[in-house]
């Protein structure tokens, strides 16, 4: 299978020279969560998490209209990451996933053969091979256990600052008692950043709650369900965990995208392991 069968084409993409506003406006497009910079050929790229940690580094303990204003009209090229890792749209879908995995990427520009971008993919995109493969590992052996969570009353600003200082992109939301009531993910709080940085009215980020952009109710998973089936359900519900649950209701696991993508390079491996070409 080719990448250019599962990529997202016509991706979201900004010059050099444009400012982060314009960024912050095309990261939600079509729920894709990253931006591509490009002067005709790929350049760099902008993610939700690096448009976050430009958000809480203009603001680090108060924000006013005249720090918006500032960050708006800062260069793109001053925040990308420069010369990421692209995959030619003809290249197989499991060169993909074993770039994803083994580097840490959470996507890739998909590119023609002059370097220029027609598309990406995404964690999601791959999941789609599992309704292929045989049901073979339970989600059991590829769950995160000792769950962050975060209060539904904290602050997003400070929700955001724990999803970056420990490098996660989604934290289940919990209430008084530890039982859990949601979800909020870097995707929810971009959207509220970015109609800070568009409107320069910080209060639309820095006064919010993470009870107002948190998805609920919380979509569950029992441990000994498949990974095919796991894949199925973030695929259809558009979503990028599964939380397990206590008998109290306490979050007690999590299997996100990127655990299913390992999930899924391990089972594409088998064969070859095995020495049957597949």
């Amino acid at each position: 299978m080719q990448v250019k069968t599962l990529m997202n084409p016509n991706p979201p993409v900004i010059s050099t020279n444009q400012g982060l506003v314009e960024a912050f406006k095309k990261v939600n497009d079509r729920g894709l969560g990253r931006v591509i910079v490009a002067d005709e050929v790929v350049k760099g790229i902008l993610s939700t998490r690096d448009l976050l940690t430009v958000m809480v580094g203009f603001c680090p303990t108060a924000c006013t209209q005249a720090d918006l204003y500032k960050l708006a009209n800062a260069k793109v090229s001053d925040y990308m990451t420069v010369n990421p890792t692209v995959i030619d749209e003809n290249s197989d879908a499991l060169e993909a996933i074993t770039l994803m995995v083994t580097r840490n990427f959470g996507s890739l520009p998909v590119v023609n053969s002059l370097r220029r971008p027609v598309g990406i993919v995404t964690e999601r995109d791959f999941l789609l091979i599992f309704q292929d493969l045989e049901n073979l590992f339970p989600i059991s052996g590829f769950v995160t256990g000792k769950v962050s969570t975060v209060y539904k009353e904290t602050l997003l600003d400070q929700a955001v600052r724990m999803m970056l200082r420990r490098g996660f992109r989604r934290l289940p939301v919990v209430d008084e008692e530890g039982r859990a009531v949601g979800m909020v993910t870097a995707a929810d709080a971009v959207k509220a950043a970015a109609k800070a940085v568009e409107k320069l009215e910080p209060e639309y980020f820095f006064s919010r709650r993470v009870r107002d952009i948190m998805k609920s109710p919380l979509v569950t998973v029992e441990e000994n369900r498949s990974v095919n089936e796991a894949a199925a359900m973030m695929i259809t519900k558009g979503i990028g965990a599964l939380v397990i649950l206590d008998q109290e209701a306490k979050p007690k696991g999590i299997v996100t995208e990127r655990d299913l993508l390992i999930a899924l390079h391990y089972q594409l491996h088998m064969p070859y392991a095995f020495g049957k070409k597949k």
